[in-house]
């Protein structure tokens, strides 16, 4: 009997134990709206948010890899007089409970780049949901362009440049994307130029079955410094940037002859950058070292490997050059030299922070130097002044 009792009370035990564990409030996947990327814009006094949402059935692959048809893009529109009021703007017409914590993507326009960024963008930082790890973009053009943009073969805009730059960044390092969190770093980095890659549509390179098929590009950036952009450089004010950023993977880069004409081109990487700071009469004087490794892409003249070593650096010391004279000349410090003199010198950094409105002169970058180092010239043989150099038989060897 007592044993009987003993069954009887943990059967009810564990009815009631199963009770317990089960989850009341769950609520499914396809019960929630997933945003994927949030758009900044101003209208006069009022914030305008753009979001982007989509159908997650999209994202996942099916057997043959490929979607069969196109992704479905949702994206909003709200207004608020702060940009929190924007954003609560959306709830009044989501159907359902949404979520902020998928954001892989922040575009920001020009409009709200022109004054007090930080304060701006205030609310992004503070929301719990909004991780710090999202892709972030300034831009020219429409928003809710942007955000409608397709990917190739019909995939989700989750594999698009938006959400993902930093695979195209390893085979054209041009313009370095930037995550959130280090946006809000170097934006409150006393002395440093903060560069905001410029998100932009490309609507002649890639066609449809003949018909415009556009596509997303990175072709430039916003210099912002004090909380301010200094307005749009596009790629050809830039080409320099690239040999001063160490994170540079792989750049093309053209070289010429002794009579001017194209005599090949090489691929260069991983930068070795020296800044050194002199003070001459009171003003700061920079001097740069730069030492790139890299190898030959294509052959167009007969150079050999020694020429081609020299040429390149000097090109990419003239790139370096004409980038610095072009930043000077929109008084924008586009290689971070003042953030330089900032680390070294504060005193002095202060003193002519506080009386100049220009943060670099036009002298103050007194020496660029450039060595390259060409690994080899891919599965060919360097041309020689004598013609191809060809492997030598074995009885050529022997005579």
């Amino acid at each position: 009997m007592t044993i009987c009792v003993r069954i009887l009370k943990l059967m009810w035990l564990m009815v009631i134990l199963n009770m317990l564990t089960g989850c009341w409030d769950i609520k499914e996947i396809q019960d929630i709206n997933y945003i994927t990327a949030i758009g900044i814009d101003q209208e006069g006094d009022d914030f305008v948010v753009y979001t982007q949402m989509m159908d997650f059935t999209s994202v996942a692959k099916s057997e043959s890899g490929k979607a069969e048809k196109p992704s479905q893009i949702w994206t909003s529109k709200t207004k608020g007089r702060t940009l929190d009021m924007a954003i609560n703007a959306i709830y009044d017409s989501t159907q359902e409970r949404t979520v902020w914590s998928h954001i892989s993507c922040i575009l920001i326009s020009e409009n709200v780049l022109k004054s007090n960024v930080l304060t701006k963008l205030d609310t992004i930082g503070r929301y719990q949901e909004v991780r710090m790890t999202p892709w972030i973009f300034g831009t020219k053009d429409s928003i809710e362009q942007l955000l409608n943009v397709p990917a190739f073969f019909n995939l989700s805009p989750l594999n698009t440049l938006a959400h993902e730059p930093a695979e195209e960044y390893k085979q054209r390092s041009y313009i370095e994307p930037i995550r959130y969190f280090d946006f809000m770093a170097l934006m409150t980095e006393p002395g440093w130029t903060m560069l905001l890659p410029n998100l932009s549509i490309d609507k002649k390179t890639w066609s449809l079955n003949q018909k415009e098929n556009p596509k997303l590009v990175v072709n430039g950036v916003f210099p912002i410094s004090k909380g301010v952009s200094k307005g749009l450089f596009t790629d050809d004010k830039l080409t320099g940037l690239r040999w001063l950023e160490a994170d540079t993977k792989r750049s093309h880069i053209l070289i010429t002859n002794k009579s001017g004409e194209l005599a090949g081109v090489v691929v260069l990487s991983n930068p070795k950058i020296r800044r050194k700071l002199n003070i001459v009469n009171g003003m700061p004087k920079y001097q740069v070292s730069v030492s790139l490794t890299g190898n030959v892409v294509e052959a167009l003249d007969d150079m050999n490997k020694t020429d081609m070593e020299l040429q390149a650096a000097k090109e990419v010391r003239e790139e370096i050059l004409a980038t610095f004279k072009n930043g000077v000349t929109s008084k924008t410090d586009l290689f971070g030299f003042e953030h330089v003199l900032f680390r070294k010198n504060p005193r002095l950094w202060k003193k002519i922070n506080q009386s100049s409105a220009q943060p670099i002169e036009a002298d103050a970058l007194e020496t660029v130097h450039v060595e390259v180092h060409l690994d080899h010239a891919g599965m060919k043989l360097l041309p020689h002044h004598y013609g191809p150099i060809t492997p030598m038989t074995k009885n050529e060897v022997d005579s």
